[in-house]
C-alpha cells in the first residue's frame, strides 16, 4: 500500500511538472499579442473522433486510479514489474525538458490547432531540424510513460489508443503546410522523419 502511494505521488508530481511547462506556453504566453491568424482549420473526422474517445477514456481512467476505489482494483496488472514503473517515470521526466525545448523553438508560432499566422515561418531548427512533429512524439511519450507508472490496464490501453490517430492528424497538418510553403516544405519532408529522426538520408 505504501509503495502504491509513492507511485501515485510520483504520478501527480510528474503531471504537475510537465503541465506547468505546457500550461505556461498554451494559456499564458499564447494570450500575449502575437501574429494575426490568417488560416485556421479545426477538422473533426474519424481520426479526431478516435483521439477524443481515447483522451476521455485516458483521463477518466487516471481519475479512477488516483481515487483508489476498491471496486477499480480489478484493472491493476497483477505481478507488475517494478522496473517498468521506473521506466515510465524516466520517460515522463525526459519528456519534460524536450517539451520546453519544442515550445521555446516554436515561440509565438505555437497553436493548439491547425493555424497559419501572419508572416508565418517554417521552423526547421532545434527539435524540428530532424523531426516534423516532435510535439506529438513528446506528448505520447509522456502519456505512455505515466500509464506505465500506474500499472493500470485501462490507463495503458487508452494511452496506446491515443497514439493511433496521430499519423492521420499529422498528415492533415502536413497538407496544410504544403499549401502554404510548397516546395520548401516538400524538401523539408524529404530530409526529416515524421515522429522520429530518419535513420538514413
Amino acid at each position: 500500500m505504501a509503495d502504491e502511494l509513492l507511485y501515485r505521488i510520483l504520478f501527480v508530481a510528474l503531471y504537475a511538472l510537465f503541465f506547468s511547462v505546457r500550461g505556461y506556453y498554451r494559456f499564458v504566453k499564447s494570450r500575449r499579442e502575437g501574429p494575426e491568424i490568417v488560416d485556421e482549420r479545426k477538422p473533426f473526422g474519424k481520426a479526431e473522433a478516435v483521439m477524443s474517445f481515447a483522451i476521455i477514456g485516458y483521463f477518466a481512467s487516471i481519475i479512477l486510479y488516483l481515487l483508489n476505489q476498491p471496486w477499480f482494483a480489478w484493472s491493476q496488472f497483477p505481478n507488475y514489474p517494478e522496473f517498468v514503473r521506473w521506466v515510465g517515470v524516466s520517460l515522463a521526466l525526459i519528456s519534460t525538458p524536450f517539451l520546453w525545448w519544442i515550445h521555446k523553438t516554436l515561440d509565438r508560432q505555437y497553436s493548439a490547432c491547425l493555424q497559419i499566422k501572419e508572416s508565418h515561418m517554417l521552423i526547421t531548427e532545434g527539435p524540428y531540424a530532424r523531426v516534423r512533429h516532435p510535439m506529438y512524439t513528446v506528448l505520447n511519450m509522456f502519456s505512455f510513460g505515466l500509464a506505465l507508472v500506474t500499472a493500470n490496464f485501462l490507463v495503458v490501453v487508452f494511452a496506446a489508443l491515443v497514439v493511433i490517430p496521430f499519423p492521420f492528424v499529422a498528415r492533415k497538418e502536413e497538407l496544410m503546410l504544403l499549401e502554404t510553403f510548397g516546395e520548401e516544405y516538400s524538401e523539408y519532408m524529404n530530409r526529416t522523419g515524421r515522429f522520429f529522426p530518419k535513420l538514413s538520408k
